[in-house]
């Protein structure tokens, strides 16, 4: 069993916020988004999709793309949140990953038939995939330490994505954004090593 890590009387000094954390020996490049840029595109795709007809090849290709994210991927085999996190050496995460799982769930059966909430939610899962694979994925595979990838994952995936659909008019808290993580990862979308 790995033994959790610890941090007792440290300060963390010489770390603006916007720029890289560095913890010890690690360094964790946190990128900058154009938080208004992606809430003026989000808010464009809303205005576009409301207006589409039904039977529109964008408003159904929306659906579609919205649909293969919130199913179970079929060629991976469903163990559950909890064994995912575990055979990760991440079960840290399970109590609040759990929570926040349960938590997206429920939004995303309850709303996935409003039009707006479609693009939303199609938008945050699409790009918590991408920045999940390309950010978080990297640093977990390098042993990153729970702090690490605690922070990665706040600075990549949770704060940017809520205010980008803060900005967009979306009421989507960040702990939503969080279960949304948790919920793909059950869902086998998002692997942890």
């Amino acid at each position: 069993m790995k033994k959790l890590q610890s941090i007792i009387d440290n300060d963390i000094s010489n770390n603006d916020v916007g720029r890289d954390l560095n913890v010890g020996s690690t360094i964790v490049n946190i990128p900058s988004y154009d938080i208004k840029g992606g809430a003026e595109a989000l808010k464009t795709l809303i205005e576009i999709h409301e207006r589409l007809k039904e039977d529109s090849p964008a408003y159904l290709y929306v659906l579609d793309e919205l649909q293969s994210k919130i199913k179970n991927v079929e060629s991976r085999t469903i163990i559950g949140l909890e064994a995912k996190l575990d055979a990760a050496d991440r079960n840290g995460y399970l109590s609040q990953g759990l929570k926040s799982s349960q938590k997206a769930s429920k939004m995303i059966l309850k709303y996935q038939h409003v039009r707006s909430y479609r693009i939303i939610f199609n938008h945050i899962l699409g790009l918590i995939l991408t920045r999940f694979n390309s950010q978080i994925l990297p640093i977990l595979k390098g042993g990153g330490d729970d702090v690490t990838v605690s922070t990665a994952i706040n600075s990549t995936i949770i704060e940017p994505l809520y205010q980008e659909v803060s900005l967009a008019g979306g009421f989507i808290g960040s702990d939503l954004i969080e279960g949304m993580l948790y919920f793909l990862t059950e869902k086998c979308h998002v692997e942890w090593q």
